[in-house]
């Protein structure tokens, strides 16, 4: 959000918008946690499902569930600095607003007094003050856009492992159905193998199974399709205004 300056009966006044936040804090370890869960994110369940059937086990599909827990947390706790430091900051930008408004106040008032020299010292720090808001705006929106695709991101992978948890279950049951039942090895080989069994509790478990997956399935796919570009421009975006960051404070800007 770009910062706009105008005039209301000859006196200055701002839209709402952010302060430059403080250097971001950049986790050098953010690439190989966006490999990871890129890894998992390609991963679809009916696949993983037919693994657990052909070794009537259910550890492969577990250890995707803790994969994706684990990685999910640690993307969690990466992004939560960020987007906290976006509330902070709206609190921040509020100072620096105030401060421009009585910096106009001034202007005005030492006009009225006669006292130029005044006047113009308190322009000049108005005009700085505008300036800074505008540089600082311009950055922090990058900013905020990268941690709304990154919050995005988080959402969606919530959604995915909470359905892989939720279908965990339903396979357990087929997997110890299929023990009872004394189904043959052969037989153990996928969903679709189980399908065509001749047992019908069998068959219908595992064809309700099945439609459920492939249903997961494709509507991620359509989602997974944007997230690697989501990631990469997300922690590009991060790594630029990180570094613009730093370089500022170096300034003392």
């Amino acid at each position: 959000m770009r910062t706009a300056v105008g005039l209301t009966n000859g006196r200055f006044f701002l839209f709402t918008g952010f302060r430059q936040l403080s250097p971001p804090v950049y986790n050098p370890g953010m690439a190989s946690l966006f490999q990871k869960l890129k890894t998992l994110v390609r991963a679809t369940l009916h696949d993983l499902a037919d693994q657990a059937i052909q070794k009537s086990d259910l550890a492969v599909y577990d250890d995707y569930i803790r994969q994706a827990e684990r990685e999910l947390e640690r993307f969690r706790r990466t992004i939560a600095p960020m987007i906290a430091q976006v509330s902070t900051t709206k609190r921040r930008r509020g100072l620096l607003a105030d401060k421009a408004a009585k910096l106009d106040y001034m202007v005005d008032e030492f006009l009225r007094q006669g006292k130029q020299t005044e006047a113009m010292v308190s322009q000049k720090q108005l005009m700085s003050t505008l300036e800074l808001i505008e540089t600082y705006d311009s950055s922090l929106e990058r900013q905020v856009e990268a941690a709304e695709r990154l919050e995005d991101v988080r959402v969606k992978l919530e959604g995915r492992l909470a359905i892989a948890k939720q279908e965990r279950e339903e396979l357990a049951f087929l997997l110890q159905l299929a023990k009872a039942k004394e189904v043959s090895t052969k037989a153990m080989r996928s969903l679709d193998s189980l399908m065509g069994y001749g047992d019908s509790e069998v068959s219908r478990a595992a064809e309700n199974i099945r439609r459920r997956l492939d249903h997961a399935d494709a509507a991620w796919e359509v989602e997974a399709s944007g997230l690697d570009n989501q990631l990469d421009d997300a922690m590009h975006s991060l790594e630029v205004e990180t570094e613009l960051a730093a370089r500022m404070e170096r300034l003392g800007i």
